[in-house]
């Protein structure tokens, strides 16, 4: 994160935009038809589940405080092609024609099976400022460094 805002692709504000308005309405109403069947079954000194169901609804609420938080610090990343390597960017890199393709992002949309990597990774800050035809150590699959060349940045 940084101070000014958390930078996002479109396509990730889009999914939190998604689940916070699920949050807010089907999740808080589910969480209240669950809240009054607990206050029903409350017997005596038996509040177990009632307990439960509000920690529950905390989480639920966390949540969406979280989801509003980051839409409201939320910068969209721009998709066009740069000359250098930034959040947002993908990256396409080489070394004896096996290819490996990065993307940039913001510590929010990491996502390791889709190579999408925080710029504030070990891996995203050697990546951050290249530009095509510049080399660039990084761990293969099998954590050995290898030399990498970049080919694209856009």
């Amino acid at each position: 994160m940084t101070l000014n805002g958390i930078f996002l692709s479109r396509e990730k504000k889009k999914e939190l935009e998604k689940e916070l308005k699920k949050l807010e309405t089907l999740g808080r109403d589910e969480m209240a038809e669950k809240l009054a069947r607990a206050r029903e079954q409350v017997s005596g000194d038996d509040e177990e589940e009632l307990i439960a169901t509000i920690e529950e609804k905390h989480k639920l609420e966390d949540r969406i405080s979280e989801v509003r938080n980051l839409l409201f610090k939320a910068k969209i990343t721009k998709k066009e092609c740069r000359t250098l390597a930034d959040i947002g960017s993908e990256l396409v890199l080489e070394h004896n024609k096996e290819v490996v393709v990065y993307k940039l992002v913001s510590s929010v949309e990491v996502n390791p099976d889709r190579q999408m990597i925080s710029v504030k990774s070990k891996i995203g800050k050697r990546l951050q400022g290249l530009r095509v035809g510049k080399k660039v150590k990084i761990p293969n699959s099998k954590g050995k460094e290898v030399e990498y060349r970049v080919l694209y940045v856009c």
